[in-house]
């Protein structure tokens, strides 16, 4: 070997033996590679086709198979299809070997490295089991069609078995929610158990018909338990809580109103409770026993039943209060009415004469007979408030009766006694009027007399005289029957008018006399001393003896005006001389 070498060195240059050594060590390298990637690529496609026959051969065809064979026992119409399906099946699980054996050929193959081999059989298995595929989806689809009914049935039950274990699930959480009827609740469940136990052997005996008919039952059941799961709390509620709450509450509100004095034997509220409470020991019983029907009737009639009493009760017992709040008013009212009627009647037989009223006298027999009737409705009433026998709401609409009557009758006898009033009210003026002027005279008598004022009292005498004869007139025709009103009237405006306007002239006129004095007093201080003030004073002495007052008034003013500038201010305001001396 070594002289070949060495003969192809000689032959061969070194650097073409260098090249061909590469060349040949990069095909070798080459073809290493291919056969990695063609043993790669020949694995790969042996695990697509391993995971292809694993899919079809996981497909439940066997399982399905057997059950469409059972079902084709109780069914002739698909016996056929079952047989071809059978036919198929057996050809598919030949096929699956025969795939099965190649898969380990083909992986042996690739083992010892015949990897073109095992690449052309790959490619032929995939052909095989494409094809089979085909067949295995048809004759599952067949076996699908054929169980569609049991698969139905299947997904209906799962349902029905979700709900059922939901329902348990509540009962189970809120047990006391549901009381005494936990016991047969528990019986409803292990009965409804049983027919799913029962549904199961149905199935596993392809009795579909029989099946369906008991999936059926078990619905009903769950439904009629849902129904108690969802309504026994608030019947509960109501039966053994509220009802019986509101039953206490009207036994204590009759309680308390008989306390009171308020009649309510007629409302028989024992033998109404009573019977309410047999009505609830009866539903309770039911409820027990899961008998639904009727409860919530029953339960809503008792809670009418109480709603009447309590509300018969509180009109009962607002008609005693409002009675027993208002009836001596009510009787005072009566006694006014009767009082009032008295004084129109004594009033009125002293006014028909006096001036001259209508004639009311079938008015006042009227009046006297709605009186007699009011005054007997107002016995019987007080008689059958005390014999306690009738219910207040009865003796209400007799009290309201005789309430109604009074507040009319009272307008009629308010109506006549303004009318007498009225005819009166000219009189007990005029008589208060008289009393007034004759006051009025006296005083100016008094202020004449007391004051002593010259060349008045002359005067006024006549003025007296005269207020005195008219006041003697009005007297004398308050004196005469009947009145006459309106003479009457007209004397006593003129009287009025005179008899006030004199008195004012009095005061006026004594006001300036009495400032005279007081100033000629304050004045004289200085007569001695300045002889013009002693002429000007006895001219306004003179004035005054004369009774010309505002001459006088003038004459004195001005000459303290010229001792003492604003003083006459202070002698006008205060009247007093007395003032004006410690001021000078």
């Amino acid at each position: 070997m070594g002289n070949l070498i060495n003969n192809i060195k000689n032959v061969v240059p070194l650097k073409t033996v260098i090249f061909l050594a590469i060349l040949v060590a990069f095909i070798i390298i080459i073809a290493i590679i291919r056969m990695i990637l063609r043993k790669k690529k020949a694995k790969k496609m042996l695990n697509e086709n391993e995971t292809f026959y694993n899919r079809l051969k996981s497909i439940p065809l066997a399982f399905k198979l057997n059950k469409a064979v059972a079902l084709s026992r109780v069914n002739e119409l698909m016996a056929e299809n079952v047989d071809q399906c059978k036919i198929d099946f057996d050809e598919i699980q030949e096929k699956l070997k025969a795939c099965s054996v190649e898969l380990a050929e083909i992986d042996d193959m690739i083992y010892v490295h015949k990897v073109k081999a095992a690449l052309k059989r790959l490619t032929s298995l995939e052909r095989e089991l494409n094809a089979l595929e085909a067949v295995v989806n048809t004759v599952n689809s067949t076996l699908d069609e054929v169980l569609e009914k049991e698969n139905e049935q299947r997904t209906h039950i799962n349902m029905l078995k979700d709900e059922f274990r939901e329902l348990k699930s509540k009962i189970s959480t809120n047990r006391a929610s549901y009381a005494q009827t936990c016991e047969y609740l528990e019986m409803q469940i292990a009965s409804i158990e049983k027919m799913f136990s029962s549904f199961e052997e149905w199935m596993f005996a392809s009795e579909f018909d029989k099946a369906a008919d008991q999936q059926k039952e078990i619905k009903d059941n769950i439904d009629k338990l849902r129904i108690l799961v969802d309504e026994l709390p608030s019947l509960y509620e109501r039966a053994k809580g509220i009802l019986p709450r509101a039953i206490d509450e009207v036994g204590y509100a009759y309680a308390q109103c008989k306390n009171k004095g308020v009649y309510l034997e007629h409302l028989e509220v024992h033998k109404n409770l009573d019977f309410i409470s047999d009505v609830l020991k009866e539903c309770l019983n039911r409820l027990r026993n899961g008998k639904l029907e009727g409860v919530f009737d029953d339960l809503n009639d008792c809670e009418k039943r109480i709603s009447q009493l309590e509300e018969q009760i509180n009109k009962e017992e607002k008609a005693f209060d409002e009675i027993d709040e208002n009836l001596d008013i009510l009787l005072d009212g009566v006694k006014i009415i009767n009082t009032d009627v008295e004084n129109i009647i004594e009033l009125y037989n002293r006014v028909y004469e006096r001036f001259g009223f209508e004639n009311w006298t079938d008015r006042l027999k009227e009046v006297s007979a709605k009186l007699e009737v009011l005054n007997d409705m107002e016995r019987k009433l007080k008689k059958v408030i005390q014999e306690q026998k009738e219910p207040y709401t009865t003796i209400l609409i007799a009290y309201k009766e005789v309430e109604q009557s009074i507040s009319i009758f009272n307008n009629e006898v308010v109506e006549m006694k303004q009318k007498l009033d009225t005819a009166c009210s000219d009189e007990e003026r005029a008589k208060k009027q008289l009393i007034k002027l004759q006051l009025i005279l006296n005083e100016i008598r008094v202020n004449i007399r007391k004051h002593r004022l010259p060349s008045v009292s002359n005067k006024y005498e006549d003025d007296l005289h005269r207020g005195e004869i008219m006041i003697r007139e009005i007297q004398t025709i308050l004196d005469n029957s009947p009145l006459d009103v309106k003479r009457l009237n007209a004397e006593l405006r003129k009287s009025i008018d005179y008899i006030y306007t004199l008195y004012n002239n009095v005061n006026n006129l004594v006001g300036m006399a009495v400032m005279v004095e007081n100033a000629i007093v304050f004045g004289n201080r200085y007569r001695s001393t300045y002889p013009d003030i002693d002429s000007e004073l006895t001219r306004a002495d003179l004035c005054f003896r004369n009774g010309q007052y505002t001459k006088a008034l003038k004459i004195s003013f001005q000459c303290i005006e010229k001792l003492h500038p604003g003083a006459y201010e202070k002698l006008i305001a205060k009247k007093e001389p007395e003032l004006l001396v410690e001021e000078a």
